[in-house]
């Protein structure tokens, strides 16, 4: 009996010490790979503020907000950065919801989502989706990874 849970015990600590070797080192990212995350961070920050400003939108039209997620996804080796932006129409008195999905490197917009009341519509790389749930599950292999 001993000298079974003696036997269990090693096979437990060498698999878990061998999953532990193997595993971690492929999560852990590499010094390059942290330049380039960084870079993307960067390179996003500098895009957004750029292009608006502080992310408020406050004029004859509209109200709103405009927000940015950026990721380095190192299994494409890309930047790519996702803009919120949720406000108001003025002339209909309607809310809006829309986001915009970038590829940083190639300064290309690879997808949209647009909701304008109970009107919602969107697209990733020529791939329709109609719902902001279908978007997300669109969008996740770019923006994980």
């Amino acid at each position: 009996m001993k000298r079974k849970l003696f036997l269990s015990i090693l096979i437990v600590f060498f698999t878990t010490s061998f999953m532990s070797l193997v595993g971690c080192n492929n999560h852990k990212p590499t010094k390059e790979q942290y330049k380039l995350q960084e870079k993307c961070k960067k390179q996003s920050k500098e895009y957004f503020k750029n292009e608006y400003g502080n992310g408020t939108i406050n004029n004859r039209e509209q109200l709103g907000t405009i927000s940015y997620k950026s990721h380095y996804n190192k299994k494409t080796n890309k930047c790519f950065i996702i803009l919120n932006e949720h406000g108001f129409k003025k002339s209909n008195n309607t809310s809006y919801k829309m986001k915009s999905l970038f590829d940083m490197n190639a300064k290309k917009k690879l997808g949209f989502f647009y909701n304008f009341g109970t009107l919602t519509f969107c697209n990733v790389l020529e791939n329709k989706c109609k719902s902001e749930k279908e978007w997300n599950s669109l969008v996740k292999p770019y923006m994980e990874e």
